[in-house]
């Protein structure tokens, strides 16, 4: 009777206040939250957190030191997840790393690969870019994370020292050198070994991530994993 009264009261609340899909647009139903189940289907998930040495993870270790890696989502140039990706980024809908946070940390929930995260390190943006966009769409995805493994975001770790220009437009060479010193560790932060979880939207080529990692690894005391929302492969 109780769960009854519940689903009437937020169906009135639809009614008055309607919710509508980030994907289509459509009006959600009241189980419905951000995405309408349309749009979720058409998501292309990759269940690669159900597999160590997956193709993301052969992709990258050979590259920098790493003990897991894995992608919510195959990244396509056209559809839902890429028109996500950009109201995140620059449409100012933090909702959406929050729900996509979410989604990815229940994925980590189920991995075995990722029990045992002593913290979760977000890729940082430049103060300049932070400051134009707002916020950093690393910190929201690292945060909700945080609320479903448990375990503390770190965003203080790393620091973006080099403002990059736009890596969207670049060839996979030229992103390599345009991210090459753009990080910094401040040591201060990282004392004692650590499993850290690196995390960031999408993956291209990893060279952001690769970075990121090469700039943690100085520290000589962590291990390293790698989570993102989706990655090209």
């Amino acid at each position: 009777m109780k769960k009854k009264s519940v689903a009437v009261f937020k169906c009135l609340i639809d009614f008055i206040f309607p919710r509508h899909c980030y994907g289509c647009r459509n009006t959600l139903e009241f189980y419905e939250k951000n995405l309408c189940l349309g749009c979720q289907i058409k998501l292309p998930h990759t269940s690669l957190h159900l597999t160590h040495k997956n193709l993301l993870y052969e992709q990258l270790k050979f590259r920098i030191p790493l003990e897991a890696a894995t992608s919510l989502f195959y990244f396509e140039k056209n559809g839902v997840l890429a028109h996500l990706i950009h109201l995140l980024k620059y449409s100012g809908e933090k909702k959406i790393g929050a729900f996509l946070g979410s989604w990815l940390g229940d994925h980590l929930e189920e991995s075995p690969f990722f029990n045992e995260i002593d913290g979760i390190v977000p890729v940082p943006l430049h103060p300049v870019k932070k400051r134009k966009r707002g916020y950093n769409q690393a910190d929201l995805i690292a945060h909700a994370l945080s609320k479903k493994i448990n375990s503390p975001v770190l965003s203080k770790i790393l620091i973006r020292v080099k403002n990059t220009s736009a890596l969207a437009q670049l060839g996979e060479s030229e992103r390599e050198q345009e991210v090459q010193n753009a990080f910094e560790l401040n040591s201060n932060r990282l004392n004692h070994p650590q499993h850290l979880l690196l995390v960031d939207d999408v993956l291209t080529t990893g060279a952001t991530l690769i970075a990121c990692a090469n700039a943690l690894a100085k520290n000589g005391n962590i291990k390293l994993s790698i989570a993102v929302l989706a990655c090209r492969l």
